[in-house]
């Protein structure tokens, strides 16, 4: 059934944020409006597309197949809409107002402080909201629209976004203080196999990367697995193994004491952090000033980096 006119933007939005959440009451109440008027926005954008987009149950909403093929242009349409209202509400004024930036837990405990301070004083014309989750859940959100922007380890296959290359971080070795591991400067990655391996949870990059070192996970699965960065260090302390951790966050222990470092001999393995935002966006130019200025911060600091040269303009 062909379309007669199109579709209003509040019938989009409604229809991608009853996706999102996949329950009426919450649609509503992140919209600001009735569920009548939600329910009615779908019922008329269903009799546009001549299809049913979803199936209401009783406690849930299901997307049908119809709604699965749309949803990627109706949220494009919604989010070129939004960033035309930012670019027309900004009036050209770079970074400004409120910036919702995702940040991931591995990297979260020692940049945040630098990004608090640094941001505040370089850009007092912008709001920081800063958010921390994994990266999975941070590329959901920016796909979204519910950020703007995230920092993020660049490892990951990112479709739909740009990634603007920030700084490089070395990976070490956590040990107990009494290994015999400590001090070492000449580990093989393949020697991760043989000993007592200690990761963070599903979801987690630096989970990832440590599994890409060792060839044991499958036949050997890891001693424990943890929520936080925190509660593999402290498991690390007590003896119950090793684990692979970003060179900054060596500053974040307390005893130091009580653990050892061992570092990888030859190619030393890195992690390289970026910023990344919706390919959709019309802020590029804003994301890479703010990428430079928190590379900047990250160097004046005494945090273990290795800077990133700019990529040249094609």
């Amino acid at each position: 059934m062909p379309i007669s006119s199109s579709p209003s933007f509040s019938q989009l939005r409604a229809f991608v944020a009853l996706c999102d959440h996949q329950h009426f009451g919450e649609a509503a109440t992140a919209l600001g409006v009735s569920q009548p008027s939600l329910s009615q926005a779908i019922t008329a954008l269903e009799k546009r597309v001549g299809g049913e987009l979803v199936e209401r149950t009783t406690r849930r909403v299901l997307v049908t197949s119809l709604g699965e093929a749309l949803l990627p242009f109706a949220r494009d349409a919604v989010l070129a809409a939004e960033a035309f209202n930012e670019a027309a509400s900004s009036q050209g004024a770079a970074l400004s107002g409120t910036m919702r930036l995702g940040i991931i837990p591995t990297i979260a405990p020692y940049l945040a402080p630098i990004l608090l301070d640094g941001l505040r004083e370089a850009l007092p014309q912008m709001e920081l909201d800063l958010r921390e989750m994994v990266t999975g859940d941070n590329l959901d959100q920016l796909a979204q629209g519910r950020l703007d922007a995230a920092i993020i380890s660049l490892e990951d296959d990112l479709q739909r976004t740009t990634a603007i290359p920030m700084f490089d971080e070395q990976l070490v070795i956590l040990t107990a203080a009494d290994h015999p591991w400590a001090g070492r400067t000449d580990v093989s990655p393949a020697e991760l196999d043989s000993q007592p391996l200690l990761l963070l949870d599903e979801g987690n990059c630096l989970r990832d990367q440590t599994l890409s070192l060792c060839q044991r996970y499958g036949t050997q699965p890891p001693i424990a697995v943890a929520t936080t960065l925190s509660t593999v260090t402290r498991m690390v302390a007590h003896g119950s193994g090793v684990t692979v951790i970003p060179e900054g966050a060596l500053q974040l222990l307390t005893p130091s004491t009580e653990y050892g470092v061992a570092r990888f001999g030859g190619e030393v393995p890195l992690r390289r952090m970026g910023l990344v935002h919706r390919v959709s966006s019309s802020r590029g130019a804003d994301f890479a000033q703010l990428a430079s200025l928190i590379s900047r911060l990250v160097s004046e600091t005494d945090l273990p980096t290795i800077p990133v040269k700019p990529l040249a303009a094609a």
